[in-house]
């Protein structure tokens, strides 16, 4: 009877529970809104103009911008953020959509343009925004005259244009074209960057790319895959067909704020068809773009206090066990997704007394939504409880800004309570002296019996001494297996020493060191920093007796003082390699005197490495 009624209350429980769902998702609500960065610009420039709707109980099925005919669409993203369901099967409900459509646009003369309220269809019925009213004026600047593929009635020209958001020299037979979809981005804030090659005729081979763009101040993710066919499509300018290709596309995030600049990439190319019998082989073609600048905007005032991040997060803060033993560790998670550059969550935990909090642990997964830079970062920490009670670590709390409706907010963790039991052990230090042996020792039975001295050798008398008494006899014995010991000792050394990861390391590194100075008189500067790179990862390996390529910068640093290094030889091995990592970005470390410079440096650190003995016990 009882069993009954309890499964009765269970029934009603979910019932109710389905009803309440059902009552919710009923009630639907839309917000739709049309906001722009700026409504007063002049000719020339870009704005972004976002298209928000958030619907409760409901879906968003489509959203039809308005009219823009006036402008330039530089790009387009779309972003779903938040989206919740419940219930199953048909009776699924979408409790909460956000739908974000984001568009960057230039204008394309001066005038007032009135752009009417967008349509949002939500469940069969349409919402519409508000309307906008954008006005532009004239430039004090001359208009950009550098051609845009996409017009067909592009002027030729053939002198290099002022760097902007979309730069080119023009050329009849094949040029380059730099595109920032967002020249004036924040801080922070994800601006792609996409490098096309025009050419009139095929590309015979793939380009060269002698010169990669540079992009100093700033911290870049490239967007296409490392193999992929390169495909043209058909454009026409200045009245001119061209086959447009994609070279180089990546995401860009500006570090500091002002006058940055996308370097001008350099290019050697070889155009026409392998059957093409009717015209000569063309020679090799060799053409460089122009810089584009980017003007990286601070953070509207106020800023909250505390490092801010630039895009959408969500924060998750866990524990693998909330109670433990005084003196056991507990591993506490911190996951951080979203979009935009998440190495910015840097937090840290509060140090709280009788707790150890040691040094997090930071893993990184990098992953992109179309041209969207976002993924996951995960920290992981070990807190020792020291002293019994209840601990609390306090929630962790990052402000944010989202560039697309130009607000902040802030991302917030729940907080965690940890509680410890049992009084901490002390473990007795075997070097004191005040700590006595307690050690029972066995002293022999005093009936045991006991035996006379071994003979080894016979009371007989013998006129002369037995053979093995001599020395001789002894050596010609153990010459044989001796012999065999040393023959199978070395091989088996050999062995060794050919099969010790660290001799194989130190070896790998000066082979490194070695094929980075061949390329000295190369204008091949990214291979150059990639081998010395690679020569101090496998001379850091060698030294310390682990992998070093899966760690982040902080974590090498860590692992080499626990192994006993001295700051000054950790923060120079730092450095180099910091500079290794951002020279194939940097126009400035290409020249052969950097170069030169550069493998001084190296070959006085490896020097450093080979008397630096590691502390084993930290290990």
């Amino acid at each position: 009877m009882v069993a009954l009624r309890t499964i009765g209350r269970s029934i009603a429980l979910v019932l109710a529970v389905l009803a309440l769902g059902a009552s919710a998702a009923s009630a639907q609500t839309v917000t739709a809104v049309m906001t722009a960065d700026r409504t007063d610009i002049p000719v020339g420039e870009t704005f972004r103009l976002q298209i928000r709707a958030d619907v409760q109980g409901g879906d968003v099925q489509r959203v039809d911008a308005p009219d823009m005919s006036q402008f330039d669409v530089m790009s387009r993203q779309v972003s779903r953020p938040m989206q919740f369901r419940f219930g199953f099967g048909q009776q699924q409900q979408m409790v909460h959509a956000t739908t974000i459509h984001t568009y960057v646009l230039r204008p394309r003369a001066a005038g007032r343009y009135e752009l009417p309220g967008a349509d949002v269809v939500v469940s069969g019925q349409t919402h519409t925004t508000n309307a906008l009213t954008i006005v532009v004026g004239g430039s004090q600047a001359p208009p950009p005259t550098n051609p845009t593929p996409t017009d067909p009635v592009a002027q030729q020209q053939t002198t290099p244009t002022p760097p902007g958001a979309d730069g080119a020299t023009y050329d009849d037979q094949a040029f380059i074209r730099t595109v920032v979809d967002d020249p004036s981005p924040y801080v922070g804030q994800q601006t792609t960057v996409t490098v096309y090659l025009y050419t009139r005729r095929p590309l015979r081979s793939a380009p060269q790319v002698i010169q990669e763009p540079t992009a100093d101040g700033f911290w870049v993710h490239d967007l296409l895959p490392p193999t992929r066919n390169l495909d043209a499509t058909r454009q026409v300018v200045g009245g001119v067909a061209f086959n447009a290709y994609v070279i180089r596309r990546f995401a860009a995030f500006p570090l500091r704020e002002g006058e940055l600049q996308i370097g001008a990439p350099k290019m050697g190319i070889e155009t026409g068809s392998l059957f093409d019998f009717f015209q000569p082989q063309q020679q090799r073609l060799d053409r460089e773009g122009v810089p584009v600048a980017v003007d990286a905007r601070a953070l509207p005032a106020p800023v909250p206090a505390g490092d801010v991040f630039v895009g959408q997060l969500a924060l998750e803060l866990s524990a693998d066990r909330a109670q433990v033993r005084t003196g056991d560790a507990v591993t506490v998670t911190l996951v951080a997704r979203g979009q935009g550059n998440l190495r910015d969550v840097r937090p840290e935990l509060s140090e709280i007394d009788g707790l150890r909090i040691l040094q997090p642990e930071i893993e990184d997964q990098v992953e992109q939504n179309g041209d969207i830079v976002g993924g996951v970062r995960t920290l992981e920490w070990l807190v020792v409880p020291e002293e019994p009670g209840e601990h609390r670590l306090p929630a962790i709390s990052i402000p944010t800004f989202d560039p697309a409706t130009g607000r902040y907010t802030t991302a917030t963790t729940q907080a965690l309570t940890i509680t410890a039991a049992g009084a901490s052990v002390a473990t007795p230090d075997p070097t004191d002296p005040s700590v006595e042996d307690t050690t029972p020792t066995q002293a022999p039975a005093p009936n045991a019996p006991t035996f006379g001295p071994v003979r080894r050798s016979s009371e007989l008398a013998r006129v002369t001494p037995p053979t093995s008494d001599g020395l001789l006899f002894w050596l010609l014995v153990g010459l044989g297996p001796l012999g065999f010991a040393l023959f199978f000792g070395i091989r088996r050394l050999r062995r060794r020493a050919a099969a010790d990861p660290a001799k194989v390391r130190a070896k790998d590194a000066k082979r490194r060191l070695g094929a980075a100075r061949e390329l000295m008189g190369d204008d091949q500067a990214a291979a150059f920093y990639a081998e010395v790179a690679r020569a101090l990862g496998a001379a850091v390996e060698a030294r310390i007796g682990e992998p070093v390529g899966g760690m982040t910068r902080m974590e090498l640093r860590s692992a080499l003082r626990r192994r006993g290094m001295d700051d000054e030889l950790i923060l120079a091995l730092d450095e180099e390699l910091e500079s290794c990592d951002f020279a194939r970005f940097s126009s400035a470390s290409a020249g052969q005197t950097e170069r030169e410079a550069c493998l001084g440096r190296v070959q006085q650190l490896l020097a450093q490495l080979d008397r630096f003995v590691p502390d084993q016990e930290a290990a």
